[in-house]
């Protein structure tokens, strides 16, 4: 294959042909060598070589150059005058690689083999597109409170009568003397503060469910590594018996049914792949759009004890945001029927002008004479509160408080009802949890190693093995199912708290 000397770090002196595609390429391979090598030469129509600076220290030998695949490249330096030559002979092929090799080690890597819980809680709060929808509820809230506060424009006519000369310019004010605007600011922040609430609310409620999501995906991975540590086993079994059945030892049945439960494992391996495949799915909804979770680090422990029911529904009547909605929610209808009180205060309409109209003169030679004259005009209106005065606003606002406090009630009743069972199903859980290692997990090492030295022996068959092999299995499954039921249960309470339940923080 014929190979052409390519200058590299300066322009050649003719584009490649062959497509643009190639020669942008080239140039961001030329970028990316001109920064690890600043220095270069500035000839053409021959092969170029590259420059080094003078060392420091003539007899230290030259750094290695980086090794680029598809590159022929000669190096010739000497050690103590410190000055290298280098060649890139690159092939077509090669300066595909090359562009690949450079592409993939000067940009920036964007995928993340594994995710842990607090790296998967951050990208979902700060870019999950339920978190936008959540803050611009929020904002338009806060609009919406605004528009109701604000004072009414000033307004201004101009008016001329035919009969008779009379011109009128006048603008006119409302005048808000009823402090109404006050009420409905201090309801307004209420508003925006219970919307606040209502998105914290929200958030906690979809972190809960992305805990969820992020632990079941833990455990089919984790599920999905026991199945693969029980292949390894029966793998290890089958090249025994394949060997003693060589020997004349061993017979033909005990291997292909060794070779039967190990296709039957395989299997069960790639249906726990599946599972995980599809926890990252269901996980991803919760991300944005360019992110993909295929592997997840975490622990399935909880803390080994919890506070007191009684504590934990005093910190979630503090900390449950949807609690506070209904306690702003309930100061905020004190301000609207307060605000609707104001209606009953009229607020006078204020106008003031010039005005410019004929008038007799009175005096002179032609006292009947009309004369243009321009003068001050002033004006107040005031609206009567007769039919408009309030009273429906006002009932309206007491009905609402009437269900805000119901709904108050109800909810801080519900909140102790729901820590009360998700503490008990916690306790439950762990309770069997801790019954199942303490009877189960010392039998199974003890039950393979009586089963092998049983079979060795000639005193039981492969199915009594492998039986066995089955059993320690579905016992680390079983464990990893009541771990990941033990976690749930507890991020279950914490949903119920409102807050997280730190282990520094946790007391018998």
């Amino acid at each position: 294959m014929t190979t052409r000397s390519i200058s590299v770090g300066i322009r050649s002196r003719l584009r490649p042909p062959a497509s643009m595609l190639l020669w942008r390429f080239r140039k961001r391979c030329r970028i990316c060598l001109s920064r690890a090598h600043p220095r270069r030469s500035r000839f053409r129509g021959r092969r170029d070589t590259i420059r080094r600076r003078p060392l420091r220290n003539s007899l230290e030998p030259l750094p290695p150059r980086p090794s680029i695949p598809g590159a022929q490249v000669s190096c010739a330096h000497s050690h103590f005058v410190g000055r290298g030559k280098v060649d890139f002979m690159l092939s077509p092929p090669g300066w595909l690689a090359c562009c690949i090799g450079l592409g993939s080690a000067c940009g920036p890597s964007l995928a993340q083999t594994e995710w842990s819980e607090p790296q998967i809680i951050e990208r979902f709060l700060a870019q999950s597109p339920q978190t936008r929808e959540l803050r611009a509820r929020v904002a338009l809230a806060d609009a919406e409170a605004r528009v109701r506060t604000v004072y009414a424009n000033p307004s201004v006519s101009y008016s001329q009568e035919g009969a008779g000369f009379n011109q009128f310019f006048e603008a006119s004010q409302p005048i808000p003397l009823s402090s109404r605007v006050r009420y409905l600011r201090q309801a307004g922040a209420a508003a925006v503060s219970a919307m606040e609430a209502n998105r914290d609310a929200a958030l906690w409620s979809l972190r809960s469910d992305l805990r969820i999501s992020f632990f079941r995906m833990l455990a089919a991975q984790q599920r999905a590594g026991l199945l693969e540590s029980r292949i390894g086993e029966v793998e290890r079994l089958v090249r025994i018996l394949r060997q003693r059945e060589e020997e004349g030892e061993g017979s033909r049945y005990d291997r292909l049914r060794a070779e039967r439960d190990l296709a039957e494992l395989r299997t069960d391996v790639t249906t726990a792949r599946s599972l995980q495949v599809a926890a990252g799915a269901r996980l991803a909804a919760y991300l944005p759009e360019d992110v993909r979770v295929a592997v997840v680090s975490g622990d399935l422990a909880v803390p080994p004890a919890i506070p007191d029911p009684e504590e934990l529904v005093r910190r979630a009547l503090i900390a449950r945001a949807d609690y506070r909605v209904e306690q702003r929610n309930l100061f905020r209808y004190e301000m609207e029927q307060q605000a609707a009180r104001r209606l009953r205060v009229p607020e006078p309409v204020v106008t003031a002008g010039v005005k410019r109209a004929d008038v007799t003169a009175g005096t002179g030679p032609d006292p009947f004479s009309n004369i243009r004259r321009t003068g001050v005009a002033f004006g107040v209106s005031v609206p009567l509160p007769v039919w408009n005065n309030g009273r429906y606003e006002v009932a309206r606002y007491q009905a609402e408080q009437e269900q805000a406090s119901a709904r108050l009630a109800v909810l801080a009743r519900q909140i102790r009802a729901e820590i009360r069972g998700a503490n008990d199903v916690l306790a439950l859980r762990r309770d069997a949890l801790a019954a199942y290692e303490r009877e189960v997990q010392p039998i199974g090492a003890e039950l393979i190693r009586i089963t092998q030295t049983a079979y060795e022996e000639g005193e039981i068959g492969i199915l009594e093995l492998l039986d066995a092999f089955r059993l320690n299995g579905a016992a680390a499954l079983r464990r990893l199912d009541l771990s990941a039921g033990v976690k749930e249960a507890f991020i279950e309470l914490e949903r119920a708290v409102g807050q997280e339940l730190p282990a520094q923080e946790i007391r018998p």
